[in-house]
C-alpha cells in the first residue's frame, strides 16, 4: 500500500479499483487475521465506500458531496412549494374497523378506466373477483359471482368495443386464489368465456393484461410462474 500516498487518495487521483487491487495484492502474503493488522478496518472502508464511485473509476471529491447535498436540499425545497395532490377516497365504506387492523377492507390488485369512458371504472381483487363502476367510483357492482374462480390481477377493455374486456384470473400477489386464465366477456362483464389460455392450461399465476394499442386483438399476458 506504499505506492500510494494518504494525500493522493484524498485527493482521488488514485482509482478506488487501483487501491483495491494494491490492497489484495499485499495481503496476499499476509495473515489477514492477525490482531491489529488493519485488514478489517479497510474492508469496511471499501464496502462502504464502493457504492460512491463514479463513472470514471474515482472516489468523489468532498467539493462533490458538499455540492451534491446542496442539489438535494435545493430539489427538496422546489418540492414543498408545489401544489398538494388532492385525494379523495371512492370507498365503498360499509367497513368497521374492529381492531388494530381494518378487518373487512380487502386488497386491489388492479385499476383500469375505460378508454372510451372516463366515469366507467373497473377493479380486480384477489378473492374478490372484477367489479365495476359507471359513475367514478361513487357506486360498484360485481361482474365474475359465476365463475368458478373470481381472483382478478389483470383487466383490460378494448378501445373499440368497451363491451369486450378480458380479464387475467388469480392473485398475483399472495396467491389467495390461483388462476384459471384469461377470460373474456363481450357483454358489458355480464357473462364471461374462457378464451385459449384455460383452466387447463394456464399458470398458477398470471399478473398484468395489456391490449395491443394498434391491433385490438393482440393481447400480451405476464405470468408469475
Amino acid at each position: 500500500m506504499s505506492q500510494f500516498s494518504q494525500q493522493d487518495i484524498k485527493s482521488n487521483k488514485i482509482k478506488f479499483q487501483d487501491i483495491t487491487d494494491a490492497f489484495n495484492s499485499y495481503w496476499q502474503t499476509r495473515d489477514p487475521m492477525a490482531k491489529g493488522s488493519g485488514y478489517k478496518p479497510f474492508k469496511r472502508w471499501e464496502n462502504y465506500w464502493k457504492s460512491y464511485v463514479n463513472q470514471d473509476g474515482y472516489l468523489p471529491s468532498k467539493a462533490f458531496l458538499w455540492q451534491t447535498l446542496q442539489d438535494k436540499n435545493q430539489m427538496s425545497s422546489a418540492r414543498s412549494t408545489k401544489a398538494v395532490s388532492n385525494w379523495q377516497p371512492m370507498g365503498p365504506f360499509s367497513h368497521t374497523n374492529t381492531g388494530s387492523w381494518s378487518s373487512g377492507q380487502g386488497r386491489v390488485n388492479v385499476l383500469v378506466v375505460d378508454p372510451n369512458n372516463p366515469n366507467t371504472y373497473y377493479v380486480g381483487a384477489p378473492a374478490g373477483g372484477i367489479w365495476k363502476s359507471t359513475d367514478a367510483g361513487q357506486t360498484w357492482t360485481p361482474l365474475s359471482d359465476q365463475l368458478g374462480q373470481i381472483g382478478v390481477s389483470g383487466i383490460a377493455v378494448d378501445y373499440n368495443n368497451s363491451n369486450t374486456i378480458y380479464i387475467a384470473t388469480g392473485d398475483d400477489d399472495a396467491g389467495d386464489t390461483y388462476s384459471i386464465g384469461v377470460w373474456k366477456s363481450t357483454d358489458g362483464g355480464i357473462t364471461w368465456n374462457a378464451t385459449g389460455l384455460d383452466p387447463n392450461n394456464s399458470p398458477d399465476s398470471l399478473t398484468d393484461l395489456h391490449i395491443n394499442p394498434t391491433n385490438s386483438n393482440m393481447l400480451w399476458v405476464a405470468s408469475a410462474d
